[in-house]
């Protein structure tokens, strides 16, 4: 599977994504299990199922790329994303917020406590969405679904440039999109607004 890496220091903050390997595994299952990310993922946080979610993605058998956030070397996060091309379900869900299917996705989380409200999950965001146009320079718009009631999150799109472009509830079998979301939207910096 070929990756973009990014190693650009960003703002006062020096950020890195790395590939996730099954050696993350058991710090991923940590972040998941932490109480700010375990009410918006939403997934079974044990090594089993980490490895079932993640490891078809780390053996490059599905399309998602995922990686690990690293601030000077040290691990405080995973970013992962996909094209909505290569994932049919999800581009049926979408279809409903006026997501391009030609769109990609991000999901992202700070996976360290400590580090929540400081303005580097904005950073990563900004930094990983550069990442995403070099990697996918066909890809017109980078969608994110996020809770409505996940403040923090939408907070960081919106500092990072994104739009909310819809408001409602996903018909979706995934337990993370229950609830009424917020789509959010960020057209690559040739075009304006939502797409």
């Amino acid at each position: 599977m070929s990756t973009s890496v990014s190693d650009v220091p960003v703002g006062l903050v020096d950020l890195r994504f790395r590939p996730l390997t099954r050696d993350d595994f058991g710090l991923l299952s940590t972040w998941l299990s932490r109480p700010h990310v375990e009410p918006w993922w939403r997934e079974p946080y044990d090594l089993a199922s980490v490895e079932e979610r993640y490891g078809p993605a780390v053996d490059g058998l599905e399309p998602t790329e995922v990686f690990v956030v690293e601030q000077a070397g040290r691990p405080i996060g995973m970013v992962q994303r996909y094209r909505l091309d290569d994932e049919p379900e999800w581009r049926r869900v979408m279809e409903p917020t006026g997501t391009p299917h030609e769109a990609a996705g991000i999901d992202y989380l700070i996976g360290e406590e400590g580090l929540i409200g400081r303005g580097i999950g904005t950073e990563v965001i900004v930094r990983f969405v550069d990442d995403t146009w070099a990697r996918y320079p066909e890809v017109p718009a980078i969608v994110v679904n996020v809770q409505q009631d996940n403040r923090r999150s939408w907070r960081a799109l919106e500092k990072a440039g994104f739009s909310r472009c819809w408001a409602g509830e996903l018909d979706s079998d995934d337990p993370g999109d229950q609830g009424p979301s917020y789509a959010y939207i960020l057209s690559r910096p040739a075009e304006e607004g939502c797409v």
